[in-house]
């Protein structure tokens, strides 16, 4: 684009190309030289070369020598669309577009948009709340702009679909919204050229805004499908005892971490549990957790004593090929006719178990084994203890007792700590005892930072 009289036209669509107001520059024969983007989505059929009619209000500006810059904005539909950028999920962007589309465009707005079963969804809103109803997709007078066969269409007869308005409603305006999707903006009378030109471009910005919130909802979707599975799954119900479990992430927002649990119980009234800490925290620890929980599950299926069932696991995730290792308490439950339940208890590099007797004394489970998931030549050994009723097995992961004090970071909660706290839940139920020891830790932490925190309570009854 060359220059002219002193105007430098290359250097004006530089300028303006980035602007949300619509800008044109006009030369002394009144013919546009220059038009940027905005102002050909609020003017598609008026481009360079051809001569300035614009009959909408804007502010001028003289450039000299018959020169001049028009520049035109749309306060209502700008403040539209930044309404339509927050737009965080698929339902509630659709619910704006159509409230926005009716209050700004016309009387009464209907979005329409592909749903799942070759179905179709019609946001549908008059002024009020807007309301959603599912048809069969199916021919009608949508068809060309679903299809992307029209870029605008004017309809006089609505024929099928969930519209939701009179049938003297006069005339409607169908623009495409994204692959698939329409937009109808209705009114009693008719539309202005610039009019149309309106529900163009808040058609093209709705568009926009729906496929960007379409995608953060999947995303979403997905990531929610993902972390279910990593989530511990809800304590079953097992024979002789009661069972209760503090879950708390090192990453609140992400909700999943490195620390596990889980009881399985088996239909023969035993059951396996286990408590287990993937070395560091975050998405792949908790990936690698549940890569543990799943390998564990599967091969407590035909193995069921704790030292076995350990050495099974270490070949499993040593096939994986994953770096990270695993501390894990692994147990097989018995009730006993008599009451109360036997256990058998083997671990891999993790911190003891503890017994709180139901006289309010604290014991140590000891079973030492090496760290699972790296080392071929690993050793594990067992350990048998007898739970009588009120008696509580607690099973814990070192980011209770390595939890730094708020106070001094280099203090921390320790074991002697936590056998104290013990200690004051006698006569206390699972869930009690749980929760007094997470209050205990998060109160010792005081909102600081901390590792993944995970503990299970087997109190027999």
């Amino acid at each position: 684009m060359s220059s002219a009289v002193g105007i430098d036209l290359d250097g004006w669509q530089r300028l303006v190309d980035g602007l949300r107001e619509a800008v044109l520059v006009v030369d002394p024969a009144g013919v546009v030289r220059v038009r940027n983007a905005a102002a050909a989505d609020r003017f598609p059929r008026l481009c360079v070369g051809e001569r300035f009619d614009v009959h909408v209000a804007g502010r001028q500006h003289d450039l000299g020598e018959g020169w001049s810059a028009w520049y035109f904005t749309d306060s209502t539909l700008d403040h539209a669309h930044l309404r339509l950028a927050g737009g965080t999920s698929r339902e509630v962007t659709l619910k704006t577009i159509v409230q926005l589309a009716a209050e700004l465009l016309g009387e009464h707005c209907v979005a329409v948009v592909p749903a799942t079963r070759d179905r179709l969804e019609w946001w549908s809103c008059g002024g009020g709340e807007p309301s959603v109803t599912r048809t069969p997709r199916r021919a009608s007078t949508l068809t060309e702009v679903l299809t992307g066969t029209s870029t605008l269409t004017r309809i006089t007869s609505l024929g099928e679909g969930s519209w939701g308005v009179p049938e003297d409603f006069g005339c409607a305006l169908a623009v495409p919204l994204g692959v698939g999707g329409a937009l109808a903006v209705l009114r009693r009378g008719d539309f202005a050229p610039h009019d149309v030109e309106r529900v163009r471009l808040f058609g093209k910005h709705a568009a926009v805004a729906l496929e960007s919130a379409s995608k953060l909802t999947e995303q979403q979707r997905m990531i929610e499908v993902l972390r279910s599975a990593l989530l511990p799954l809800p304590l079953p119900e097992v024979r002789g005892v009661t069972l209760a479990s503090v879950f708390v992430p090192a990453h609140q927002r992400a909700l999943v971490g490195g620390d596990f649990y889980d009881v399985h119980p088996r239909t023969d009234g035993t059951a396996t549990f286990a408590l287990g800490d993937v070395c560091g925290h975050g998405l792949e620890a908790a990936v690698h957790s549940g890569r543990v929980r799943q390998s564990l599950q599967a091969l407590s299926l035909v193995e069921t004593n704790p030292v076995r069932l350990l050495h099974l696991l270490n070949t499993s995730l040593r096939a994986t090929g994953s770096k990270l290792f695993t501390t894990i308490v692994v147990g097989e439950l018995v009730p006993l006719a008599s009451g109360g339940v036997r256990l058998s208890l083997a671990a891999g590099g993790h911190p003891a178990p503890l017994i709180l007797r139901a006289d309010g004394t604290v014991q140590e489970v000891s079973a030492p084994g090496a760290i699972v998931g790296i080392l071929a030549d690993v050793r594990f050994h067992g350990e048998q203890v007898t739970l009588a009723p009120g008696d509580t097995l607690v099973l814990y992961s070192d980011g209770f007792t390595e939890a730094r004090a708020h106070a001094d970071r280099t203090e921390l909660f320790g074991e002697q700590r936590l056998r104290t706290v013990l200690k004051e839940c006698k006569g206390l139920s699972a869930e009690e005892i749980a929760r007094h020891c997470e209050e205990a830790v998060l109160k010792w932490l005081d909102r600081d930072d901390h590792d993944d925190l995970a503990l299970l309570a087997v109190q027999a009854v």
